[in-house]
């Protein structure tokens, strides 16, 4: 192999090396920001579930007055029912 062949070779190897390493380099970074976003996105999430969660607790011991019959007989009064 001739030296002229030498380096032309050595220049393609070293010009692919550094193509393919950009090319990884860029597949990782974007892969580091999708993870970012998908991270951001299930703590908002959680923190929706979590204040709504934190909501619906106060409001068990109405909705067990809303089902008696108490509330019921009274809502009917209230609009006009009469027994």
């Amino acid at each position: 192999m001739t030296e002229g062949k030498m380096r032309k070779t050595i220049t393609a190897i070293v010009s692919a090396a550094t193509l393919l390493l950009v090319s990884l380099l860029s597949v990782l970074i974007y892969q580091w920001v999708t993870i970012s976003v998908q991270n951001k996105r299930i703590d908002a999430a959680q923190e929706r579930v979590d204040y709504w969660t934190q909501v619906n607790e106060g409001h068990e011991d109405d909705l067990e007055f809303y089902e008696s019959d108490i509330y019921k007989e009274w809502a009917a009064y209230k609009l006009g029912y009469e027994w």
